[in-house]
């Protein structure tokens, strides 16, 4: 009697995730069993010098924040190797490196590695074919080299990430454009401006000095990669700060706990389900961790009061989004949610406060969390009353269409939640 069958690491994903990752592998394979065997080495001691480089480099591989995705600069090594071996030999160092690191130091699952190993040779492969169509050698003039190398970095910088990208989509059965301007789009300057000329000045060392010539230059290669991972650290501390805030907002409204959470998941599913750039979605993330910042200004007993408000306590509880709007507009990387928390109580008719504005003139942003944050409050038990339950709260929506709510924002949260792109929990039914 045989026993359970082992759990595949392709359980359960798409038909379009494993052709994908077919592909990539069997495209990498085919370079390597066609074009390795023949690879021409004329002296083995710069290569196993590079190897060794190419090693160091990738030992110290940089998470990117928000994301499963890291960044290494042996992608400068890798340049100036296609350059100095020939994309052959280049792929092959790429290919050693990557395999060695990613069992040893990331010590990824199997099919993780053959992967990304398939994927770096496909990488190089296509790149040292693009260093060639634009007509770069190997020479000492770093001037011809320019746009050579910029020619054989865009291609590699876009095979990789967009490669990377890609499967991850797939795997998470979201658009591989969104996955690429979270993850990488910002990283795409320091490539293009950073790595690139690295590998053409590592070019020219190495054929006017040799090894030791870029032996020497490691160091401000590691240089480079300290300041990419202080500039990686600080988007982190961003984030950071940004939930400790609404831990603040948290422990001024304990009703409300875990409210500034889904109110950020449902405002980001609903932008990129209206496809506003990751930029957006970004400052509208933070957004919606701080939409109820100015709370921590509100009286407590206000806010837990288990009737109805006041004339005076009403006027009192309608200062927070100014006051939200004033603290973080004290910091400089949350300039941009500023609109967001002022405006998030604005009424698509013009009824809502702080200033009343009508329609369009209350930014998409806050249109979009003033849609999410409603339907949380009415999802949510509050002091003042129980859940409304999910489709009550669903029949407030759609009522409120072109008074209280922008009706394309509606929309789209509607469909977001038939997708099943948002978890939802229906207190009044648990």
């Amino acid at each position: 009697m045989s026993g359970p069958r082992a759990r595949s690491p392709f359980d359960g994903t798409s038909v379009g995730f494993k052709a994908y990752y077919l592909v990539v592998v069997g495209i990498g394979l085919f370079l390597a069993f066609r074009f390795f065997p023949s690879a021409h080495v004329d002296t083995w001691g710069p290569l196993l010098c590079w190897v060794a480089f190419a090693f160091i480099a990738e030992m110290s591989p940089i998470a990117l924040p928000g994301s499963q995705a890291y960044i290494t600069v042996s992608s400068a090594l890798d340049y100036a190797a296609i350059v100095v071996f020939g994309p052959t030999v280049a792929a092959m160092i790429a290919a050693v490196t990557a395999l060695v690191s990613s069992l040893t130091v990331s010590r990824q699952p199997v099919h993780k590695v053959l992967f990304n190993v398939c994927l770096f040779i496909v990488t190089i492969f296509a790149a040292g074919y693009v260093f060639k169509l634009a007509g770069g050698t190997a020479t000492q003039e770093i001037r011809e080299l320019v746009l050579p190398m910029a020619a054989c970095g865009i291609t590699y910088f876009l095979i990789d990430t967009f490669g990377v990208s890609i499967i991850v989509a797939l795997s998470q059965r979201v658009s591989a454009w969104r996955v690429w301007q979270r993850t990488y789009l910002w990283t795409t300057i320091t490539h293009l401006v950073g790595f690139v000329p690295l590998g053409a000045i590592i070019v020219v060392i190495f054929l006017h000095i040799g090894i030791p010539g870029v032996a020497l230059f490691l160091v401000p290669l590691m240089l480079a990669r300290y300041s990419f991972k202080l500039y990686t650290d600080m988007r982190q501390v961003h984030f950071d700060t940004v939930r400790a805030l609404t831990s603040a907002i948290d422990a001024s409204d304990p009703y409300t706990r875990g409210h500034s959470e889904r109110v950020t998941h449902y405002s980001v599913a609903i932008a990129r389900e209206m496809r506003l750039s990751e930029r957006r979605v970004q400052a509208l993330e933070y957004a919606g961790f701080l939409h109820d910042m100015g709370k921590i200004g509100i009286n407590h007993d206000i806010l837990t009061k288990p009737g109805s408000l006041t004339e005076d306590e009403w006027r009192s509880m309608k200062e927070h989004p100014a006051i939200g709007a004033r603290i973080v507009s004290d910091l400089d990387f949350l300039k941009g949610a500023r609109e967001v928390v002022l405006y998030h109580h604005e009424r698509y008719d013009g009824k809502g406060y702080p200033e009343g504005l009508v329609g369009v003139q209350i930014p998409l942003e806050a249109r979009i969390a003033k849609v999410a944050d409603a339907f949380d409050a009415m999802m949510s038990n509050r002091p003042y009353r129980s859940s409304l339950g999910l489709k009550k709260s669903l029949q407030e929506l759609e009522d409120g269409k072109g008074t209280e709510f922008d009706s394309k924002v509606v929309e789209a949260f509607l469909a977001v939640l038939e997708a099943g792109k948002v978890e939802v929990v229906d207190l009044a039914s648990a």
